[in-house]
């Protein structure tokens, strides 16, 4: 016997009707589910944490400055050139971060601080004969 239209539909109709009731009970299963429950709990104490981690320390460091605030340096005076020239157009100001020069001097600071140390690492050690030299 020959397949009609009605029994196509009848099949398709019939496959969706399977697939939303298995759809329905995984679902079901995985809301019932203990271990499901226990990573829900896990992944809110665990968001609950960083929220509290960031609140402890997200404030701003000492030296950092808000996002976008700058300070504008006002230009060098004009030198004349090996000609005597004199440039006079108008310059613009240079806008930096309000703490930029501050940040070099203290990364300055804590690259010399740095080196210091490994200088007086390989000093203790050439002391103490690691090397065999």
């Amino acid at each position: 016997m020959a397949t009609t239209q009605l029994d196509i539909i009848r099949q398709q109709a019939e496959a969706a009707a399977r697939n939303a009731v298995s759809r329905a009970t995984g679902e079901l299963r995985r809301d019932t589910s203990l271990v499901s429950q226990a990573s829900r709990m896990t992944g809110k104490a665990f968001q609950a944490g960083e929220e509290a981690l960031k609140g402890r320390l997200g404030r701003p460091r000492r030296h950092s400055a808000a996002p976008g605030e700058t300070v504008a340096t006002p230009p060098r005076p004009p030198c004349p050139a090996a000609d005597g020239y004199v440039r006079r157009s108008p310059v613009q100001p240079v806008h930096e971060a309000a703490n930029y020069r501050r940040g070099l001097i203290l990364r300055g600071v804590g690259v010399a601080v740095a080196i210091a140390a490994v200088c007086a690492a390989v000093w203790l050690l050439l002391r103490l004969n690691v090397f065999g030299w």
